[in-house]
């Protein structure tokens, strides 16, 4: 009975300390008005038409440019840090509207806006690159469209200064990414595709990223590859563009009902490659016991 009264002590000291400085807005702004819902898939910028709006059902006869709203939270996962303030309710969209100068949405006119899509690029200061994280909860990014009043746009910048700089390189970032199997079926870590030597499954696998424009220099790969192999070390060939990168050893797993199901590894290796549109990268899992299998 101590234990049990001093740990509630503890529990009502620690609620009182805890404070609240997140406020939320009156009411949402779909409280009113007809509202039409979109997603997109990736981060971009993204066109609406009269044929995409009649398509929602919009009525466009006579249709004000002023008047056509969107909102939107841009789609990533909320923090999990319930201290951090996040928006409770939808936030207007600024729109780019290239109307003719009547102001109306009519033949070919259309809006454009950006969207940020469901997955993020986190900045990594310290090492000098980007980090992604794969939104685990949804594929999509949801917008919702209302007609009536006076939207957001983007300010026209009035001065625009001569180009003094070309740019002729970039670094470019692309990620391959299924989440369609968990092992454990709880939890945040997923796997994509099987290699193994199991009816229907493969121990090799190709994936082509298309880029845009041509590479000629360093590329880094980055690759996390989970396997179960009870006893024996299972092995990951990779190669980029039929070049080597690295082999990976993936360590065994003990089969005990209580001990890990399957191991991970993850390894960043650079190549250098000649000029190339395009990226093929390759994987070949080496089994290490019978029945063995590896996720991507």
């Amino acid at each position: 009975m101590v234990f049990r009264f001093s740990l509630f002590l503890l529990l009502q000291i620690m609620l009182c300390q805890i404070t609240f400085p997140q406020q939320y807005a009156v009411s949402s702004v779909l409280n009113t008005g007809n509202w039409y819902k979109l997603s997109v898939e990736k981060e971009g910028v993204y066109k609406i038409d009269l044929a995409f709006l009649n398509k929602l059902g919009v009525n466009t006869s006579g249709l004000s440019s002023a008047s056509v709203r969107l909102f939107g939270n841009g789609g990533k996962m909320l923090p999990e840090n319930n201290l951090v303030p996040i928006n409770d309710d939808l936030q207007e969209v600024s729109l780019q509207i290239f109307d003719g100068g009547d102001g109306q949405l009519n033949g070919t006119d259309y809006c454009l806006f950006y969207a940020t899509g469901p997955d993020e690029w986190i900045k990594d200061s310290t090492n000098q690159n980007f980090r992604h994280v794969k939104n685990i909860y949804a594929d999509q990014s949801y917008f919702y469209l209302s007609i009536g009043g006076t939207g957001k746009r983007i300010a026209s910048n009035p001065v625009i200064a001569a180009a003094n700089t070309n740019v002729n390189t970039f670094n470019y970032r692309y990620y391959h990414e299924n989440d369609t199997l968990n092992f454990l079926k709880s939890g945040k870590e997923w796997y994509g595709e099987e290699f193994s030597n199991t009816p229907g499954n493969t121990t090799s696998r190709t994936f082509t990223a298309v880029l845009p424009g041509s590479i000629a220099g360093p590329v880094t790969l980055k690759t996390s590859f989970a396997a179960r192999s009870v006893g024996a070390d299972s092995h990951l060939d990779v190669k980029a563009n039929n070049q080597i990168l690295t082999s990976l050893t993936i360590p065994p797993v003990s089969g005990n009902f209580l001990e890990p199901f399957a191991k991970e590894t993850k390894n960043s290796s650079t190549v250098v490659l000649t000029a190339t549109s395009s990226l093929n990268v390759a994987y070949t899992f080496l089994p290490g016991s019978f029945n063995a299998q590896g996720w991507l």
